[in-house]
C-alpha cells in the first residue's frame, strides 16, 4: 500500500482534489442558478395568472381585516421595563423592576435581603399597594423607555 501511494499519491490527491471541484460547482450551480418557479408565462406575455392575482387579493384582505386585531393586542403586550439596582438597608444587593405594557399596566419586582421578593400590580402606572422611591424609580424609567419610542 505504501509503495501505491508513493508512486501513484499525487494522482489520487490530485483524482480527490478534482473531484470535489465538480461537486462544489454542482452544487453551486444547483443552488444559485436562476430556477424556474413554475410560474412561467405560458400564455404568450398576455399578462400575470388570474388564479394568482385573486389569491394575492385574498390574501391582502384578510391581513387588512386583522390589522385592527393586531393593533389592539399589540397594546397589552409588556413592551417596556425599568430596572432600579441599589444598596438595601443592610448594605446588600437589592433591585426593583417595573415591566408595563404601553398603558402603564404591568407590575413591578422587588427583592432585598430583609424584605424578600415582592410583587405589586400596576394599573396606569400606579399601584394601589404603597410604593418605595426605588420601585417608583424603576416605574419612571419604565414609562421613559417607553415615552421615547
Amino acid at each position: 500500500m505504501l509503495q501505491l501511494w508513493n508512486d501513484f499519491g499525487f494522482y489520487l490527491w490530485g483524482l480527490t482534489t478534482a473531484l470535489v471541484l465538480v461537486a462544489l460547482a454542482w452544487l453551486a450551480y444547483n443552488s444559485f442558478a436562476a430556477q424556474d418557479d413554475g410560474e412561467s408565462e405560458t400564455s404568450g406575455g398576455a399578462g400575470p395568472d388570474p388564479a394568482a392575482l385573486a389569491a394575492l387579493n385574498e390574501r391582502v384582505s384578510a391581513l387588512a381585516e386583522a390589522a385592527p386585531h393586531m393593533q389592539a393586542t399589540l397594546g397589552r403586550t409588556l413592551q417596556c421595563f425599568g430596572l432600579v439596582r441599589y444598596p438595601d438597608g443592610a448594605g446588600a444587593q437589592a433591585f426593583s423592576l417595573a415591566v408595563c405594557n404601553a398603558r402603564g399596566d404591568g407590575f413591578v419586582l422587588s427583592s432585598s435581603v430583609r424584605g424578600g421578593f415582592n410583587a405589586k400590580p400596576l394599573s396606569r402606572w400606579s399601584s394601589k399597594q404603597a410604593l418605595g422611591q426605588e420601585e417608583q424609580a424603576a416605574i419612571t424609567e419604565a414609562r421613559g423607555q417607553f415615552e421615547a419610542t
